[in-house]
């Protein structure tokens, strides 16, 4: 059965949020700091202060949950993530690199980009990869980020200015750097990795005007929400809501085109909802949680959302289904029936702490809601 598919247009001028479940953060010292040894996220601490970081595996969004790795380091004043401008894992695996469209996201969230690049891996050795041209366990150029984390803790000027200077002067060069490194990898594992002529033209493109490189990636990006909302996946547990695609300006003029599980229409308003299942257990996984909460964080702070050109109200719902679960719970919701649902549940000292988050989530962030239900 084919969905409705509404098209929104928005517009965000700044992003405040409050992240209640965000765990905390391990903290390194900036002369012992590796970005290939260090965890996920955590803090760089330096003698006049500290930074928040995390770090992503691949430029593709889709990957290893950057996102909720992200909602970890949000309430930190200043924050940076290093991501890799691009991931080649052999001509028989993937090739991702990063995108506009992913750099509007850090903009809007006032996050420094650090643009990094793999100097290091090994040949797969896994049984199922036996002949095949894929590496594996590939590791950061730590000098090379190490600088770009100095720098920033020097710099005075917000994060879409750093991002811009840093796409705008030095895009090219590291992604050549990249290209040079694949190469050495190449040589020295005996495994083919993919054409670089194909990358050296989509460098000439970006070179020959950097507004390509915005065209080039937001392009992928729209067809991707075209793609997404399209699809129904298996175990999303939707409302029979409208599948929908948005397009969200930012007071800079950019663009970039965002999707969500559906769009849900209670009398007038408008209930934009990402949801989260799980197969086997009472809640998500805490990952997926912070994952659909970083997404909703940016429409909750919509300023306002046009359908058709026109103005409507709307509100952003995170929905987690899980096995045996018994009744529903609306957050917000008054405390009494917090504790209610968590005793009638028989939920765990650990799940219990993660629904008093999600209460505590939408008591500080507008717009935002959580509806908690069975699976079935």
């Amino acid at each position: 059965m084919k969905q409705d598919v509404l098209t929104f247009d928005g517009f965000v001028s700044n992003v405040q949020y409050t992240a209640c479940l965000a765990e905390k953060l391990p903290e390194y010292d900036f002369c012992d700091f590796d970005i290939n040894k260090a965890r996920p996220c955590g803090k760089i601490i330096v003698p006049d202060g500290s930074v928040a970081y995390s770090k992503w595996v691949s430029p593709k969004r889709t990957r290893s949950y950057p996102f909720a790795r992200l909602y970890d380091i949000l309430n930190a004043p200043k924050r940076i993530t290093v991501i890799p401008v691009l991931k080649d894992e052999g001509i028989d695996g993937d090739l991702d690199r990063i995108q506009f469209s992913t750099i509007s996201w850090m903009n809007l969230f006032d996050v420094y980009i650090v643009l990094a690049y793999y100097e290091g891996a090994v040949k797969s050795s896994r049984a199922s990869q036996s002949g095949r041209n894929k590496i594996t366990k590939q590791s950061f150029s730590s000098s090379f980020v190490e600088r770009q984390i100095w720098d920033i803790l020097k710099y005075k000027n917000s994060a879409l200015h750093w991002n811009f200077n840093l796409l705008n002067a030095s895009f090219v060069d590291i992604y050549r750097k990249a290209l040079d490194s694949y190469q050495a990898i190449s040589e020295q594992t005996g495994v083919k990795m993919h054409d670089r002529r194909v990358q050296e033209e989509y460098l000439e493109e970006v070179k020959a005007d950097f507004e390509n490189f915005k065209k080039l990636s937001l392009g992928g990006s729209k067809d991707a929400s075209m793609r997404e909302v399209t699809a129904v996946h298996r175990y999303e547990y939707l409302s029979g809501g409208s599948k929908a695609r948005f397009n969200v300006r930012n007071y800079l003029g950019g663009v970039y085109y965002l999707t969500v599980d559906e769009v849900i229409r209670e009398g007038d308003i408008y209930v934009i909802q990402e949801s989260k299942n799980s197969t086997k257990g009472s809640l998500p996984s805490l990952d997926d949680i912070k994952d659909g909460l970083f997404k909703l964080a940016l429409f909750s702070n919509i300023d306002a959302l046009l359908l058709e050109g026109q103005k409507v109200d709307f509100i952003v719902r995170l929905k987690l289904t899980g096995k045996d679960i018994y009744g529903t719970l609306f957050m917000p919701c008054s405390s009494c029936e917090l504790d209610r649902f968590i005793d009638e549940n028989r939920l765990s000292e650990r799940k219990a702490k993660v629904i008093r988050g999600l209460y505590d989530e939408c008591l500080y962030n507008k717009r935002i809601q959580i509806h908690i239900a069975p699976n079935q």
